[in-house]
């Protein structure tokens, strides 16, 4: 089988890249209003924003790479709808709201084990500006805000009739 044939399978006709591009942007926002909130209700301020920064600049902090960490953690969402809108959407079972759940929960189950690895090597993990994430609450914290995200982006990216 050829690559446009092969790429024919995978990518689904329905795709909009456009309006995945700005669901995902939408479900970004809903996650990290959701990350801010929860860091301030239930007291573990770990941030995705804060983990992409040390990741780039170690233990200092620049405005610059603020700025460029926020827009990675967007184009992360942005990615993520794509993938969801271009492949996945087709596998997973029930209405759009559970289809976008179920792909937010499975994302950030796939990815927990790594977090003993980035509460070892992690700059700002090791000198504690990042509480650690192999525990029960980030594991939950995270598991609401990947619910938050992919209920927005279930919720928003529908296909057209």
């Amino acid at each position: 089988m050829n690559m446009v044939k092969k790429r024919q399978k995978l990518i689904r006709p329905q795709w909009q890249p456009g309006k995945a591009a700005l669901v995902g942007t939408l479900a970004t926002l809903t996650y990290s209003l959701a990350m801010e909130g929860d860091k301030f209700l239930i007291g573990n301020r770990f941030s995705d924003v804060r983990f992409i920064q040390g990741l780039i600049e170690g233990k200092k902090r620049t405005p610059k790479i603020t700025a460029l960490s926020w827009a990675l953690h967007f184009f992360n969402g942005v990615a993520l709808a794509e993938l969801y809108g271009a492949v996945l959407k087709r596998y997973l079972p029930g209405p759009d709201w559970l289809k976008g759940a179920i792909f937010g929960e499975m994302f950030i189950v796939s990815a927990w084990w790594l977090t003993p690895f980035a509460d070892k090597h992690h700059p700002l993990i090791k000198n504690q500006e990042l509480p650690q994430l192999a525990n029960w609450t980030s594991f939950w914290q995270n598991i609401v805000r990947h619910l938050v995200f992919g209920l927005t982006l279930g919720l928003l990216y529908k296909d057209e009739k």
